[in-house]
């Protein structure tokens, strides 16, 4: 229902952004087109593409020629957030997929040197693909007191390219205010050779990102093994 009280143009942003934020319209998928959607809120163009401008501004659409507009995001991008692997294949144009191969809760014993020693993780591993081919090998470490009760089901409700941060904002109403990337090169090790389908010993880029919370306590720490650079259009808050 349109609330007459504001300007058209909010309105139809506001149910547009509720229908993506419930999954009605999930990640990934092709929004209706311009010309289904004035018919659909009994609107003018203009209006709906005023609409669309602010989801795009926020992060929750991208525009593609010859594809239509596809959701990115399931929530509004801040200054102070980063854009995840997940948005970023997709505003590319490429359609993201993953498999989880462990997930389990762990005591930090210098698995990551980032966190506390002997502060209790969830560790999660991921095969993430593009357009189904092997794209690296995610190694997430997340706060367990931050995250209690995280599990796999998390996960596979919408898939398992479910972005790590959507679950964390959403999920656990988590807001991050900064975050930091590290890049260094090592040789690809044996058990992770398999699932990237590259011969162990050849060398690799580890990326590293670490997420804070607005306290700065130390959130997510994600390690990817890939042969490709990603940028993560960090944006530091300040």
């Amino acid at each position: 229902m349109l609330n007459k009280n504001t300007p058209k143009y909010q309105n139809v942003y506001s149910q547009i952004r509720d229908f993506i934020s419930t999954n009605k319209w999930p990640l990934g998928e092709t929004i209706p087109s311009e010309y289904e959607l004035v018919d659909y809120f009994n609107v003018s163009r203009i209006t709906v593409r005023s609409a669309l401008n602010l989801l795009a501004n926020d992060g929750l659409i991208v525009r593609k020629r010859g594809k239509g507009t596809l959701v990115t995001s399931n929530f509004p991008q801040a200054s102070n957030c980063f854009e995840s692997l997940t948005q970023k294949i997709i505003h590319n144009g490429d359609t993201p997929s993953s498999s989880i191969l462990e997930f389990k809760k762990i005591i930090n014993n210098n698995n990551t040197n980032h966190f506390e020693n002997n502060q209790q993780l969830y560790f999660l591993k991921r095969l993430r693909k593009v357009n189904n081919k092997p794209y690296l090998i995610s190694n997430a470490y997340i706060s367990y007191k931050h995250a209690f009760g995280l599990n796999k089901n998390y996960f596979s409700e919408h898939g398992s390219n479910q972005s790590i941060i959507y679950i964390l904002t959403n999920k656990f109403n988590i807001g991050f205010k900064k975050n930091s990337q590290f890049i260094c090169a090592k040789t690809l090790s044996k058990c992770d050779s398999s699932a990237l389908q590259k011969d162990a010993g050849l060398p690799c880029l580890s990326q590293e990102c670490l997420l804070y919370n607005h306290t700065n306590e130390l959130i997510l720490v994600d390690q990817n093994i890939t042969f490709n650079i990603i940028s993560f259009n960090l944006l530091n808050s300040k």
